[in-house]
């Protein structure tokens, strides 16, 4: 049921955008990191070279210590960057857990560049077509008003409220069932998920438009609901998913 056509992975847009800035990141740090850190390890190698006695093991073990700081260091960007790899590292995770789907005759596409940005994923199976949005969130999560609200364990005062969350995905589906209905005449609903790889004790949210799920739930939510779409349908829907990615 599956198409094969071109292989899409999961978190690519959110993995290049932290390649970039860690990247951009190295390129601004690493005079800053030459200059403090420089003058030791070169020192250190030399006398490590010339003298082989105590002096010159402690001259090591001083460059040592210098090059591994610099390596940390070189592989700590802001955490303005890192989101990006806990958000790619989510993705992946959302797809590891759609996968055993495929053999149920379930579609499912990841990441899917638009000019407006991407979808993360959707998936189309004889329960319907998701909308799925990944969110690997620091901290616990919880619905509040409608929207998820991230609160920080050991700092309570540092929560954070996502309310554009919601609508985001709630356009993106939109704009898939548009799309759907534009190539193929069929009128359906797209439902959007939020999907958290934080920790989420409600587990599962749904306000008759949108759903919060936690990943650890995710494929037994999808397969459980119920069917709508018989396999023709489904391949035929598949189909103009994939050409979504292609676009």
């Amino acid at each position: 049921m599956a198409i094969s056509r071109r292989v899409t992975r999961a978190g690519v847009y959110a993995e290049q955008r932290y390649q970039r800035g860690l990247r951009s990141w190295r390129r601004k740090a690493t005079p800053i990191w030459a200059g403090v850190f420089g003058p030791f390890i070169v020192t250190g190698f030399i006398v490590l070279v010339v003298d082989r006695h105590f002096l010159s093991w402690f001259a090591g073990m001083i460059f040592g210590m210098f090059v591994g700081v610099w390596l940390v260091l070189r592989d700590s960007p802001p955490r303005y960057v890192e989101k990006w790899h806990d958000g790619a590292e989510g993705e992946r995770k959302t797809a590891k857990a759609l996968r055993p789907l495929k053999r149920r005759g379930w579609t499912m596409v990841h990441d899917i560049q638009q000019p407006y940005g991407n979808y993360d994923h959707i998936a189309v199976g004889p329960t319907g077509v998701y909308l799925l949005e990944t969110k690997n969130l620091q901290g616990i999560v919880e619905i509040q008003d409608g929207a998820p609200h991230l609160n920080r364990r050991h700092d309570p005062q540092a929560g954070e409220t996502f309310r554009r969350i919601r609508p985001r995905a709630l356009d993106a589906a939109r704009r898939i069932k548009g799309d759907i209905q534009q190539q193929t005449g069929h009128c359906l609903w797209v439902q959007a998920v939020v999907v958290f790889w934080s920790e989420f004790p409600e587990q599962l949210v749904e306000d008759g438009k949108s759903v919060y799920i936690h990943g650890s739930r995710l494929k037994a939510w999808l397969a459980q609901r119920p069917e709508q779409l018989d396999p023709d349908r489904v391949q035929e829907i598949a189909t103009a998913i994939q050409r979504l990615d292609e676009g």
